[in-house]
């Protein structure tokens, strides 16, 4: 009796023996990722909305050690964004490099203002919606959307507006405001949020055109005074501005905030970014950014937020087409 069981106590030691040695040697086999600090591109001006984005992902990252290696930020500004996804694709093959994304992303796509492919990228995945605000500085003459449409009718060219890039989100919204009413705005493209910011705080334009969370500092200092949001329903933290459609325009545009990294990354590595990504969204910090900022968090990853860029592809084409801003 007493060898039987001396024999049964030794095969399940033996049995255990041998799944850890299994474990360890499958450990062994599967790659380490990530083996240094993973760097995230962000390709527009520090200041702006990519850039306060980028900034608050590597914090929550830090703060709540969702990674055993940190993010690091580089900034690539230039030619509406393409100078850092180029810079992106040109990574191929390795995760260790990312980008943060934004409809500007399609519309170089749509607008054919670089050499760049869909498929010179892995959507990593989505992690906020967001929508454009229309503000004037606080002492301006303009103190409502009614006085913006009359004087341009008076005067077309003559109200100064500013916003990211020659064409982009938000001088398609400006371009959606025009077509609608019949006026010409005077569109000045900046590098960045933030430097188009800094132009109307500076009194060099009347307008300014972009998302929430670059324009609400200043908003929530005094400086800038919003008129109308382009969204469906009034943002949380500016709950006295209406939307574009209660003041009798029916003009509602959306942008996403996203992350890619270059094609042809290991499907291991992929996976580890895509679940990052979604333990970012998941987190307090997140939720406490966006509703700081009125933004929507919303998760879509991989292969999903591969079919969502399509389709916003496809929808900015329709846009386009239809103010003849491009030809079939």
């Amino acid at each position: 009796m007493k060898r039987s069981l001396r024999l049964v106590l030794f095969l399940i030691v033996a049995v255990g023996m041998v799944a850890v040695a299994y474990q360890i040697a499958d450990a062994q086999k599967k790659p380490t990722f990530p083996t240094r600090p993973i760097e995230l591109i962000v390709c527009y001006s520090p200041g702006g909305g990519s850039g306060i984005t980028a900034e608050t992902m590597k914090k929550i990252v830090s703060d709540d050690k969702l990674s055993p290696q940190p993010l690091i930020i580089t900034y690539k500004p230039g030619a509406s964004g393409q100078v850092g996804w180029a810079y992106l694709a040109s990574r191929k093959g390795s995760g260790q490099t990312i980008a943060t994304a934004t409809t500007g992303f399609t519309f170089g796509f749509v607008l054919k203002q670089s050499q760049l492919k869909p498929e010179d990228f892995t959507p990593i995945a989505n992690m906020l919606m967001d929508t454009q605000l229309l503000v004037t500085y606080t002492n301006s003459r303009l103190k409502s959307v009614k006085d913006v449409i009359e004087a341009s009718k008076k005067a077309p060219n003559s109200i100064k507006i500013s916003g990211t890039s020659a064409i982009g989100p938000d001088s398609t919204v400006a371009n959606m405001l025009e077509a609608a009413e019949g006026i010409k705005l005077n569109m000045i493209p900046f590098m960045s949020g933030g430097e188009a910011s800094a132009a109307i705080l500076g009194g060099h334009v009347d307008l300014a055109i972009s998302n929430p969370n670059e324009l609400f500092p200043q908003i929530e200092a005094g400086k800038l005074r919003p008129l109308a949001v382009f969204s469906d329903k009034r943002l949380s933290a500016l709950k006295d501005v209406p939307t574009m459609k209660e003041l009798g325009y029916n003009l509602q545009f959306f942008t996403h905030r996203g992350v890619l990294a270059p094609a042809g990354i290991p499907k291991h590595e992929e996976e580890w970014l895509i679940g990052l990504m979604k333990k970012i969204t998941q987190s307090k910090g997140w939720a406490e950014y966006a509703n700081k900022y009125m933004m929507t968090v919303q998760f879509i990853g991989g292969s999903d937020y591969a079919k969502y860029l399509a389709e916003e592809r496809a929808n900015i084409s329709r846009i386009l087409k239809s103010m003849g801003k491009i030809k079939d």
